[in-house]
């Protein structure tokens, strides 16, 4: 249990001094929030979708993997997640841009980021082909559901037409939708080109994260008090603790569990924040989330690790 809390805390604390260098460096003077503005444009277009790209082109479809994972996901995020992200927030929280920020954050997880680095430390390095292919179907589903829900918040309205074309031309969806299309093609990516990717990709968590920083307002964070921990409850509470014992109950064991449980129960996704500036949403609020789960997810990932292990689940 100490290696599982310890790799826990090996994911968080970077992103958590990678902040400290971005308010450290607004308050030194080096940058501000409109400058930083323009990165996060640019890590919305670029950095995550070649993150997403790289993640997605490099799963190994091989590997076993149990249909009944990715119905049971899709079902907990199509019929449940999403409609209670779409439909509570604006009745709570009268602010359109942050009742989007909200709906974003309860249905974003930080599979990628943070949930892969917690199943190596169960498993090992390796050893999660199913926990990486289950992320390869929820992460793009849980894009578009988030597109969904901004573009609703921001727009007023669910024009079936306005809002397909706004999936199709998020850049999430392309990067997905051009993963899957390279990893049909006969051939693989050029060794050339490829370490082009993987380098664009490999600056994407140190820059949303810094940007974060320069983001953070703790004036701000009590401005949002209501709204806020709305948000951390809905993300940090309502989800793992409906769908964790369901998942439970339906038979999950092992890299099956683990998977639900980074689905369900880590924090909200750090892109999150520059899709929220991107789409018109609450940028600030959408920072904050994604700073308050990721804190928060340290003990209660070691809590539901703890729990499963004892009972011999994982």
């Amino acid at each position: 249990m100490l290696e599982s809390f310890l790799a826990a805390l090996e994911v968080v604390v970077p992103m958590a001094l990678l902040m400290l260098v971005g308010a450290g460096a607004r308050k030194a003077g080096v940058v501000d929030r409109p400058a930083m503005r323009n990165v996060d444009k640019l890590t919305f277009r670029i950095f995550m979708p070649v993150l997403l790209f790289k993640n997605i082109y490099e799963t190994d479809l091989s590997q076993s993997f149990a249909p009944k994972e990715a119905l049971f996901a899709a079902a907990a995020l199509v019929l449940v997640i999403f409609p209670v992200a779409l439909l509570l927030p604006p009745r709570v929280v009268k602010n359109p841009a942050q009742a989007g920020s909200i709906g974003q954050a309860m249905i974003r997880t930080n599979y990628i980021l943070f949930g892969i680095a917690v199943a190596e430390s169960l498993f090992g390095e390796g050893n999660i082909g199913s926990v990486a292919l289950l992320g390869a179907i929820v992460v793009p589903m849980t894009n578009a559901l988030s597109v969904i829900v901004l573009e609703v918040n921001r727009s007023g309205r669910a024009e079936p037409g306005k809002l397909a074309l706004s999936i199709l031309k998020n850049p999430m969806v392309m990067a997905t939708l051009a993963a899957i299309a390279a990893m049909a093609l006969p051939f693989r990516i050029p060794a050339l080109l490829w370490d082009v990717v993987k380098n664009i990709a490999g600056v994407t968590t140190t820059i949303s994260f810094i940007s974060l920083g320069v983001s953070l307002d703790l004036g701000e964070a009590r401005a949002n008090r209501r709204p806020l921990l709305l948000g951390i409850a809905l993300r940090m509470v309502l989800v793992p603790l409906v769908f964790l014992p369901l998942s439970v109950a339906l038979g999950f064991r092992g890299q099956s569990l683990c998977g639900m449980m980074v689905l369900f129960a880590a924090p909200t996704a750090v892109a999150s924040y520059p899709m929220a500036v991107a789409m018109g949403a609450d940028g600030p609020l959408a920072g904050q989330l994604v700073c308050a789960t990721t804190v928060l997810s340290v003990f209660t990932m070691f809590c539901y690790t703890f729990l499963f292990r004892s009972l011999g689940l994982l």
